[in-house]
């Protein structure tokens, strides 16, 4: 059973890849309707320059003290990305960094 890695399947490395691709798995994208919505989806590192100035919300539904019970295990979208082979967390947690200064400042 021999296999050609190059041939496929090829994970993203990037968070934002990965969390796209994840709800794509989520989603009936070869529909119409489905591929729509995939097309509405926007997926960052960081936050990019239009959203920075906007007012954020916290959903409690989503929060994870109130969503997952205390022995249960979970992961870091940014760790696994880093186990992946991404190399580009230190640059975000820069240039976020970077952001919540200014944001400081304009709020």
């Amino acid at each position: 059973t021999n296999s050609n890695p190059s041939h496929g399947p090829f994970h993203q490395r990037a968070p934002s890849k990965i969390m796209w691709r994840t709800v794509r798995g989520m989603v009936p994208h070869k529909t119409p309707r489905g591929a729509a919505a995939l097309d509405r989806l926007k997926c960052f590192e960081g936050i990019p320059h239009p959203y920075d100035r906007k007012k954020r919300m916290v959903i409690p539904q989503a929060l994870k003290v109130l969503r997952l019970r205390p022995e249960r295990r979970f992961c870091k979208l940014g760790d696994l990305s880093a186990q992946f082979g991404w190399k580009h967390g230190d640059l975000i947690q820069r240039l976020e960094g970077q952001r919540k200064v200014k944001s400081e400042a304009f709020h």
